[in-house]
């Protein structure tokens, strides 16, 4: 079974980051310092109940009062709906033999339509529910133009100097005015207003939700973690990458950040999703092994003795083939501690190269 993130892994888009970005003036800056904050939350000071994500619950808010609405956020979905090379054909063929789940924190309204266009029935989606046009119908006047308000003083902050790494102490003095502002408008301010049912309701699928929803698929077909190929890409990937890679199937990064390609057992890097159908084909046929021994003698001659043996497909085979001859191959490593920090880096420019710079720097 392939339990997979959908941003980053199959598509270049983050469609939260571009309704923002093109349903708000400057609301580029305001996503990436709430996402910056969101980082804060969950790894800095790990606020209790609060998961890698989440920032699709706190945008909803300014999402609202700016009068987007489902039609908005369903247009920017289709024009959005950029799929990374060999996604299409590579869904279509492992869906020829596996489940394929899209596990994905971004909104139902773009999940659902781009796994449409990929094939991927909705019962097999696991997304963030957003009815925004019944919030934004509950909304008072005042509270929208409180939220507005905030938005700009948002925007007017400098980036937040945010390393997940370090504690608290050694946030800058911006930084620390520029927390401090959110932590009051966020958790002292908003939810005294109508929109304490849109922080309490909406439930970004991040973090330990990820995690669930593999959980819920692999018991839908009576099948355990060591059988799930689990691929992901960012910070709310970490967890089922984590745990899929304890149990002993495959965690699979593909472009990942940090916090993918450190929880992951093979980190992938390229422009061609064909390499993960290969790669979960020989998983599925050969176990977690067959992987390892793949990987660590990665190249063609590897490929194709797996080919001659029957241990791959031959319609995933020859895509594969079709997709990386003459243009440039894959990277794959089976990551260990000596590799890691290598990895992360070329993993990363891989990452920017294939979903831009802006998206590429999210968490």
């Amino acid at each position: 079974m392939i339990n997979s993130d959908w941003e980053g892994p199959w598509v270049t888009a983050d469609h939260a980051f571009d309704i923002m970005r093109q349903g708000i003036e400057g609301g580029d800056r305001l996503f990436t310092n709430i996402s910056a904050y969101d980082d804060y939350l969950a790894y800095v000071v790990k606020k209790k109940g609060y998961e890698p994500g989440n920032t699709l619950a706190l945008i909803a808010p300014f999402l609202i009062a700016f009068g987007l609405d489902n039609d908005f956020l369903v247009e920017k979905a289709k024009d959005n709906a950029n799929f990374i090379a060999g996604s299409i054909k590579a869904i279509e063929l492992l869906r020829r033999s596996y489940t394929v789940n899209i596990i994905s924190t971004s909104y139902h309204q773009y999940v659902h339509y781009t796994a449409y266009l990929a094939g991927v029935p909705e019962e097999n989606t696991y997304c963030t529910w957003f009815p925004i046009d019944e919030y934004a119908s509950e909304m008072s006047g005042a509270d929208k133009d409180l939220v507005r308000e905030m938005a700009l003083t948002i925007m007017s902050m400098p980036p937040l100097d945010i390393d997940t790494n370090d504690g608290q102490d050694v946030l800058d003095e911006n930084t620390v005015c520029s927390i401090g502002q959110m932590d009051s408008f966020f958790w002292d301010i908003l939810p005294s207003t109508g929109f304490c049912s849109v922080l309490e309701e909406v439930q970004p699928v991040g973090g330990t939700r990820k995690y669930e929803a593999v959980i819920s698929a692999l018991d839908k077909q009576g099948l355990d973690m060591k059988q799930s190929a689990t691929i992901g890409d960012s910070i709310t990937d970490w967890k089922m990458l984590d745990l899929t890679r304890d149990a002993g199937g495959l965690a699979l990064s593909f472009n990942g950040n940090e916090y993918a390609v450190s929880n992951c057992n093979v980190a992938v890097m390229s422009g061609n999703c064909m390499v993960t159908a290969l790669l979960v084909e020989v998983f599925e046929l050969g176990g977690l092994g067959a992987v390892e021994a793949l990987v660590l003698d990665w190249g063609w001659p590897s490929i194709k003795e797996l080919y001659q043996q029957g241990k791959v497909d031959s319609a995933i085979y020859n895509a594969f083939r079709h997709a990386f001859t003459g243009s440039d191959f894959p990277h794959a490593v089976w990551v260990t501690e000596e590799n890691l920090d290598e990895t992360v880096e070329v993993s990363k420019r891989y990452r920017r190269s294939v979903r831009g710079t802006q998206i590429g720097a999210l968490g």
